[in-house]
């Protein structure tokens, strides 16, 4: 009897790890991690991994993304929200994910079952490992090299089992430390014919109308030499 117990149990402990990503709105393609959400601010939004910005200068990680993705740009802080968000994060308090831009002491955000057992850290892509089933992922806020609480938070970090915003003394390059960055999403060639298309109808459509009365036979005739009555 106590297998099919030791079965059950193992069952039900996969399905409460797995299901924050039953909810998450966020879809893992390659090395981009899209949000597909209808509802999000930043639905269609593609953030890439880690692996672009991970111990790199803010300069050297936007150069390195963009060689693969030439738009590809900083997260901005709304977009953290946004990112947070499609990963089914909730917060324990009233500070998000953007509050690690802004002025205060290191906090955490979301804790316990509000976390999501480190899920989008493990889709970022880590950037410190201190040890088997210990790894976080780092990223870097408004590093000033300063961690007084009247200075503002230095980066976000998502660990295994919490998510909080914290301060550091340091300054980019550091290696357990990374940026967020995205790519919008490229319009696509048909959009793009379509509209050059559209702009060249509207163009020879004005250029057809102005010939048409330059060199009309009627071009003299005006409503002031029309006669009355």
């Amino acid at each position: 009897m106590k297998k099919p117990c030791l079965l059950g149990s193992m069952c039900v402990g996969a399905f409460f790890a797995f299901m924050p990503l039953a909810h998450s709105a966020l879809v893992e393609v390659g090395d981009l991690n899209i949000i597909n959400d209808a509802g999000n601010p930043s639905d269609g939004l593609r953030y890439l991994d880690m692996t672009y910005s991970d111990g790199l200068t803010q300069a050297a990680a936007l150069a390195n993304a963009q060689a693969t993705y030439a738009n590809a740009r900083l997260a901005t802080a709304s977009e953290f929200d946004d990112l947070f968000a499609a990963s089914a994060i909730m917060y324990d308090g009233a500070l998000t994910a953007s509050d690690g831009f802004l002025i205060g002491a290191s906090a955490f955000l979301s804790t316990g079952m509000k976390y999501d057992a480190g899920a989008l850290r493990s889709v970022l892509g880590h950037t410190q490992v201190q040890g088997p089933g210990n790894e976080s992922t780092n990223i870097w806020t408004i590093p000033d090299s300063n961690d007084s609480t009247t200075t503002t938070r230095d980066f976000v970090r998502l660990s295994p089992i919490t998510a909080s915003a914290n301060q550091f003394g340091s300054s980019p390059p550091h290696a357990d430390l990374g940026w967020l960055i995205v790519t919008p999403v490229p319009l696509p060639s048909a959009m793009l014919l379509f509209g050059s298309g559209l702009l060249g109808l509207v163009g020879w459509r004005w250029w057809s109308t102005k010939t048409n009365v330059t060199h009309s036979p009627y071009r003299w005739f005006t409503r002031a030499s029309c006669p009355h009555g």
